[in-house]
């Protein structure tokens, strides 16, 4: 049981989007990827399971139970978290992740401004901006399940990321815990207590940073001696995936 959970690092091989924040004509990426995004990126396997497609409502209570992979939301890879160097298909760059972001502009013409384009006789584009994660940048996350695949599609450009596993050898917890990981609210069973942590209200659901939880964990042990702890989610939401009951 130990091997299905591993510690998990993605390196994004080109400019990474996604819009946490959204003002309008701009919008920007906060440092920390969603969980359900690298699952249905994860799970592309499963026939039932469709990844979202503009225009359509994410399906999460019909195919979050149906996913054999569970993430946790990724973190950036840091001297201060979880350390990793970028990997390039099967090599190691020695070279720091970073995850700065780079400012894109664009100009088009809207819908909403064709009838007074016409009207008048004169050009108004639509204009704006928004910011992409640079290329090379490692998040961390938890994985629980498998089979895992070592290359995915991320982001609303479905950029390939490539993805590297540690196992984990676990043992189940109950108590007050500080994870290890961002938090997915919404992955919370009722039983688990939020004691503190800071509120990231990013779409669809909030996550936890620096959490301070009361409820059922598991604490892994890496090859490098390094300790992790990772909420028990609800078993309800996430049955094909988590195997502890």
């Amino acid at each position: 049981m130990n091997s299905l959970f591993n510690l998990a690092r993605m390196t994004c091989h080109d400019f990474l989007f996604y819009a946490s924040r959204d003002y309008g004509a701009s919008a920007r990426p906060v440092s920390t990827i969603g969980n359900y995004a690298l699952m249905y990126a994860m799970n592309r396997n499963i026939p039932e399971v469709r990844r979202v497609i503009t225009g359509t409502t994410p399906k999460y209570n019909e195919h979050l139970p149906l996913m054999k992979v569970y993430a946790t939301p990724a973190s950036p890879v840091s001297a201060e978290s979880v350390r990793g160097d970028p990997q390039i298909g099967a090599g190691i760059v020695d070279f720091v992740s970073s995850h700065e972001v780079t400012r894109i502009t664009w100009n088009s013409v809207g819908e909403s401004l064709l009838w007074a384009m016409e009207a008048e006789k004169i050009n108004i584009p639509k204009v704006g901006s928004y910011f992409k994660i640079n290329p090379l940048a490692t998040f961390y996350f938890y994985t629980v399940g498998g089979p895992i695949p070592s290359v995915i599609r991320i982001g609303k450009k479905y950029i390939p990321a490539r993805i590297r596993l540690e196992a984990l050898e676990i043992t189940e917890k109950e108590g007050r815990f500080k994870p290890t990981c961002a938090v997915n609210v919404e992955d919370l069973p009722e039983e688990t207590q939020i004691l503190g942590g800071s509120l990231l209200t990013v779409p669809p659901s909030p996550l936890l940073l620096d959490a301070d939880l009361d409820g059922a964990y598991v604490e892994g042990k890496a090859p490098d001696g390094s300790v992790h702890r990772i909420p028990v989610p609800r078993q309800d939401r996430f049955r094909e995936s988590w195997p502890l009951e």
